[in-house]
């Protein structure tokens, strides 16, 4: 889409938007003459949507809606989000855009959670849109514990696994605990479709090696629906058909130049039930020009949000830079870190047959960071212990950093188990 196609489609969802409460006084009443005026607009935020749910965002009749979800911010409180059918469709094509592409032959389990949260719903759709049969497994139930989405992976021969990167991890870990190997024994497995939390270069290539399949990704969230989708290269590109993406620096007083690392904000230009205007989605991103063998001329890095970072000194790391690092050690399955000043400590479980890190790598970890680096190598099963994965299916999304009175009083030890 170009700009003057993207620009004539805003000035059309305005229109429509105008309906919704919380749009009708925010909104000119004129077109606007170019995508540079939008940036006239104030800013939307989480606690905008959670202040005007569950109707303020609505903007179109109620009987007119078939669907609704929640997210939820820092205060627990949710944010409402409506669907009618039109959105229903538009979910289903964001996710037909991922290069992974569904087909008749597929068999798609999703791991995904169901509940009141969105992705499940909308990759649901769209497999069986291109005509895969679905499984609805979904995570955090006691109904599909660990081992028999195993057993469900096996006999049915599931070709694409799809949910978060955590429980792609853990049902690798499962699996092995049962004597398979992800890589060998799933011989029908083609890929994975994950999404959920950010998936550096680092964790892409180890989930790879463990299920021996391409890794596709997808980046959304359920108040904007997938606004992100990995081409056939891999490759995260931003879904410009369906949205218009701003980065800013951190502050949000001013845009951040291209390739730069900023929040991403977000305004939806399609017929939405409830739709955004410069919504600051509160994650750090890089907006990246280059030309992508798919045909696509934009990169979309996600590196986390803006509250899951570490400072020292003056620098900022997110989870990103924090995984690039892990990335470089022995053992990388399951961590977390916290700042020790005048550095970070990394723990880290143990890979058989790994039990120490090797005097080259501290060497060079000592020479190529301005502050202390220590990793702290402890027992397999200290951060996630894994029996229990052969005894419940409950697990969150995950968290890595900690407080430095967390690291030392071993918060994390509690924290992190399943």
């Amino acid at each position: 889409m170009t700009s003057e196609e993207r620009l004539k489609a805003l000035n059309a969802a305005f229109n429509r938007y105008r309906q919704a409460p919380f749009f009708k006084d925010r909104l000119p009443e004129k077109p606007l003459a170019s995508l540079e005026e939008l940036k006239s607009i104030p800013f939307m935020t989480k606690a905008d949507l959670i202040r005007h749910s569950p109707f303020g965002m609505l903007c179109v009749p109620q009987a007119e809606v078939l669907q609704y979800h929640e997210s939820f911010g820092t205060t627990g409180t949710p944010a409402s989000t409506w669907f009618h059918r039109g959105d229903l469709r538009d979910n289903a094509d964001q996710v037909n855009a991922c290069g992974i592409g569904f087909r008749p032959d597929d068999t798609v389990l999703i791991r995904f959670p169901y509940a009141i949260s969105m992705i499940a719903h909308a990759v649901h759709r769209a497999a069986q849109e291109r005509g895969a049969a679905v499984i609805a497994a979904s995570s955090r139930s006691a109904v599909s514990p660990f081992p028999r989405v195993i057993e469900l992976m096996g006999k049915l021969q599931v070709t694409v696994l799809a949910g978060l990167p955590l429980q792609a991890l853990l049902l690798a870990e499962t699996a092995e605990l049962l004597g398979f190997r992800p890589d060998r024994d799933f011989p029908h497995l083609r890929a994975l479709l994950l999404g959920g939390e950010p998936i550096p270069p680092g964790k892409r290539r180890l989930l790879e090696d463990i299920w021996g399949v391409p890794v596709f990704t997808l980046y959304g969230m359920t108040e904007i629906g997938t606004a992100g989708a990995a081409c056939r290269c891999g490759t995260l590109h931003p879904l410009e058909d369906y949205f218009i993406f701003e980065v800013w620096q951190e502050d949000l007083t001013r845009e951040a130049p291209p390739g730069e690392t900023g929040i991403l904000v977000v305004t939806t230009i399609t017929d939405k039930a409830t739709p955004v205007v410069r919504y600051v989605t509160e994650d750090r991103v890089r907006l990246i020009p280059a030309h992508c063998p798919c045909g696509h001329d934009a990169t979309l890095e996600v590196r986390g949000r803006k509250g899951h970072t570490v400072t020292i000194g003056d620098r900022v790391l997110d989870l990103w830079d924090l995984d690039g690092l892990v990335d470089r050690l022995p053992c990388r399955r399951f961590w977390v870190v916290g700042v020790e000043p005048p550095g970070l400590r990394f723990v880290v479980e143990t890979e058989p047959p790994v039990d120490s890190l090797p005097t080259h790598l501290i060497d060079a970890l000592a020479r190529e960071y301005p502050f202390p680096v220590t990793v702290d190598l402890v027992p397999k099963g200290t951060l996630y212990d894994r029996q229990e994965l052969l005894r419940v299916g409950i697990v969150g999304k995950p968290r890595y950093i900690y407080s430095s009175d967390e690291m030392s009083a071993g918060t994390y030890l509690r924290s992190s188990k399943v």
